[in-house]
């Protein structure tokens, strides 16, 4: 039995059925070479033996019949039945030549042969004997016809004997092949039947050994099938057989231990996959609250943008009404430069004409001191004509570190233009200090003039002091001069500085002017990138509300597969 498991289904089936094919050849081969001894006995008999009797009997019945015509023809003497007789006698003589034609064909043996050539002997003297009472009959010589029938009686008896030999020969022949059938049946039957005895106890060993030999292991193959229909993989069987069953027990064993592996797997990584899912939706629900945070953000920074653009309109506006208030500016320097060369020209003039009436001036200083120490006073409005130059050149040098931060804050629009609109409230700070300060010139200009007017009222009176004392007069009046020529030297120069400062500004301001058109470009670009962030964002908020959904439906597959493998037992 031992041997029996560590060979091949297929070999044990194969050799199981062999044998019993074997036996099954066997009987058939006994069977068929019985069949064939019977059949050629069974032809002996017929075609040799019985037909050999049958022929040989005819023979002697032919012969009988023969002599009896012949008594007829011998002792009835009727000459009307004579030739019918004669036609039967020939009759009777040509079918028993048949029939000797017909036994010479047949196998004989050598007893057969010989009987049969003193029966051919004795029928062809029986036949010329016959033939000589036939012609005595003719010749109506019956006396002699009846000599020769005495004859033919004793050579007819000698030859039934031959024939009765013959006869007796082909019975026990045929006697002899029904013997040797029947032996020939009777032991094929017996060896057929034992045979099949032993083929079919053997059968039934042979299918009872291998029914238990396949059945065993197929039990254990159908429980270990039922056990995994009922997903309990604990069960654990071993077939120490090397056949197909040994090896696909070992097959289903290895596949038990990969499915047992497979739930483990399933079962961590279906944990794992829940947990991974929940943290999935929960950064999902994180990271989409913080899309629509992100995408409020980014309507306000639009919003934004588009009040920075309008901010940065106005602000051009403003800029713009700072420049043409700059360039009155310095068109009114300008024209207090040409004022004040006119005023040294005059003061040149007083000078000489002061040199010439130095004498007359001097005389009349005295008298006039008092009153020009009030011009002088006076003329003290220069001073704050120099103030307010101070405050034109520090407005100046704060416009242009102003106008340098707006380039900067330009630059930065990341800072969403807040600095920017800083610089500008300072710009038009500045651009409203240089109004005053314009105005404050202009009142001392008005204020110079007044001071020339009293200056000039003061010369009438220095005239007319002259007239008086000329030495005096205008000595004062020389000092009067030159000191105007300063004044005047001192406006003019700060007239030109003025409108230096004010072409400057204006270069600055056109400056400014530029960096906020490029701001207000960069602004609406950064408007229209704020535009595409927010469709982005929206997208972004649409996948991940499909990713929200896709990790729920994660979640539920893991609870799924945790619920099936949770049925396993490992």
């Amino acid at each position: 039995m031992n041997l029996l498991k560590n060979v091949k289904v297929k070999i044990k089936l194969v050799v199981a059925f062999l044998i019993v094919a074997f036996l099954i050849g066997v009987v058939g081969g006994v069977g068929i070479v019985s069949l064939e001894n019977v059949g050629e006995n069974a032809e002996k008999i017929y075609n040799q033996d019985l037909k050999s009797v049958y022929m040989l009997t005819d023979m002697k019945e032919n012969s009988s019949a023969i002599e009896r015509d012949m008594l007829q023809l011998i002792y009835v003497k009727d000459s009307s039945k004579e030739a019918e007789l004669e036609k039967k006698i020939k009759e009777n003589i040509d079918e028993n030549n048949t029939f000797t034609s017909e036994l010479e064909k047949l196998s004989m043996n050598y007893e057969e042969k010989k009987i049969f050539d003193t029966f051919n002997a004795e029928l062809l003297q029986y036949r010329t004997l016959r033939e000589n009472v036939i012609g005595f009959i003719h010749a109506e010589n019956f006396s002699e016809a009846e000599k020769q029938y005495l004859e033919i009686s004793k050579v007819r008896n000698e030859m039934f004997d031959s024939l009765s030999k013959l006869i007796e020969i082909n019975l026990n022949e045929a006697k002899l092949a029904n013997d040797n059938i029947n032996s020939i049946y009777t032991a094929s039957n017996r060896i057929m039947t034992i045979l099949s005895i032993i083929g079919f106890i053997l059968a039934i060993i042979i299918g009872l050994v291998l029914s238990k030999d396949i059945n065993t292991p197929l039990q254990i193959i159908k429980l270990f099938g039922e056990k995994l229909a009922n997903y309990d993989l604990s069960y654990e069987f071993k077939l120490t057989r090397e056949d197909e069953f040994g090896q696909t027990g070992a097959a289903l064993f290895k596949a038990q231990d990969n499915i047992k592996e497979l739930v483990n797997t399933i079962v961590e990584n279906s944990q794992n996959m829940s947990a991974s899912s929940e943290e999935l939706s929960a950064t999902v629900e994180e990271l989409t609250s913080k899309a629509l945070s992100i995408d409020e953000a980014v309507n306000n920074i639009a919003s934004n943008m588009q009040e920075a653009s309008a901010g940065t309109e106005e602000i051009s506006a403003s800029i713009q009404e700072v420049d043409s208030s700059i360039n009155i500016l310095s068109q009114k320097a300008m024209d207090g430069s040409g004022n004040a060369n006119s005023a040294k020209e005059r003061a040149t003039k007083v000078k000489n004409n002061s040199q010439k009436a130095l004498k007359e001036a001097k005389e009349i200083s005295e008298e006039k001191q008092q009153r020009m120490v009030r011009v002088i006073e006076d003329g003290k409005v220069v001073d704050n004509i120099r103030v307010m130059a101070d405050i034109i050149a520090d407005i100046s040098e704060q416009t242009n570190l102003l106008a340098l931060n707006a380039a900067i804050e330009a630059a930065r629009a990341g800072e969403m233009g807040k600095g920017f609109a800083v610089v500008a409230e300072e710009v038009r700070t500045l651009a409203e200090q240089s109004s005053d300060a314009v105005k404050n010139i202009q009142e001392t200009i008005i204020k110079v003039q007044d001071a020339f007017k009293n200056s000039i009222d003061t010369g009438s009176d220095i005239l007319e002091f002259i007239n008086k004392d000329v030495n005096a007069q205008f000595e004062a009046y020389e000092k009067t001069g030159n000191q105007y020529y300063d004044d005047s030297d001192f406006v003019s120069n700060m007239s030109e500085e003025i409108a230096a400062m004010s072409e400057e500004v204006t270069a600055t301001v056109g400056q400014v002017s530029e960096a906020i058109q490029n701001m207000a470009e960069a602004t609406q670009k950064s408007s229209g990138h704020a535009e595409a962030i927010k469709e982005n964002m929206n997208e972004t908020t649409q996948g991940l509300e499909q990713v929200a959904l896709t990790s729920q439906s994660q979640a539920e597959l893991a609870q799924k597969l945790n619920e099936i493998v949770q049925k396993f037992k490992i």
